[in-house]
């Protein structure tokens, strides 16, 4: 099935789920896109956030019958979806020892969905330890990660969950670190560098951060050629030959400032 009738489903099963659920209209794109893989087969889908049930209905729908449906809350009402067929943890999101727990009595998972309490430090944890319990290709997605700006959630001070993920793809490259020895700053943190050393990739959308978690992934990349070039004809690099920096509008959006990015020779 592609893209599109993925996302017109996905659709659908949210205007018909029979409980109540409310979504920013872009996620559906963002889920159909990082989620459709999932349907019709054996999964494990976790969200955090229940509320009024709507979107296990919804989730249960899109996915197929095969889809085991967990959804974790702090209200233990939640506890009456039940009935219907879902799997109910009453938790603190913010609580590590709670997600350790969860984790070994649960197993293997595909998907977290973190739609739950959005302030920044339960968004931390919550990625942080599904990382460190992931045991297969998984994603675990973040969403309404807007509150980092928000008022009421401003006690992260600069601290915010976006800030956390911005900082995190530095550990994307960590595995480069010794193309060129010496050039790449020395990493002193190699606690981090571990604790997301899985992390395949980290997606960006409006309102949501995706991480794509790949614990078989393990190989240091490696500069490769397909084969040398010969003395007397290689090309020579002219990258420091032009204009030696350039004058960018910086993609601050609360302050308008022009910047001069220099270059080796500026």
């Amino acid at each position: 099935m592609n893209n599109e009738n993925a996302l017109q489903d996905l659709k659908k099963c949210f205007i018909n789920s029979p409980q109540p659920s409310f979504k920013v209209t872009n996620y559906f794109q963002i889920y159909s896109e990082i989620f459709a893989h999932l349907r019709d087969v054996d999964c494990t889908f976790i969200e955090t956030g229940v509320l009024n049930g709507g979107s296990l209905f919804m989730w249960r729908k899109w996915l197929g019958e095969k889809a085991r449906i967990i959804g974790v809350d702090l209200n233990p009402s939640a506890k009456k979806w039940e009935e219907y067929g879902f799997e109910i943890y009453i938790g603190d999101q913010g609580d590590s020892l709670f997600w350790q727990n969860f984790f070994k009595e649960i197993g293997p998972f595909d998907v977290l969905l973190d739609d739950g309490g959005h302030q920044s430090f339960q968004q931390i944890v919550t990625l942080t330890e599904a990382i460190k319990a992931a045991k297969n290709k998984c994603i675990i997605a973040i969403e309404d990660t807007c509150t980092s700006f928000f008022k009421e959630f401003s006690g992260h001070d600069q601290h915010s969950f976006l800030e956390y993920a911005k900082d995190s793809t530095d550990s994307l490259l960590a595995k480069t670190s010794e193309f060129f020895p010496g050039q790449f700053p020395p990493i002193v943190n190699s606690k981090i560098e571990e604790q997301f050393s899985s992390v395949y990739s980290i997606q960006f959308y409006s309102g949501l951060v995706a991480y794509t978690i790949d614990p078989a992934i393990q190989e240091r990349p490696k500069l490769l050629w397909n084969h040398l070039p010969k003395s007397e004809s290689a090309a020579s690099d002219f990258r420091y030959n032009g204009t030696s920096q350039a004058i960018v509008d910086w993609p601050d959006l609360f302050k308008e400032q022009k910047i001069v990015v220099k270059g080796r020779g500026a």
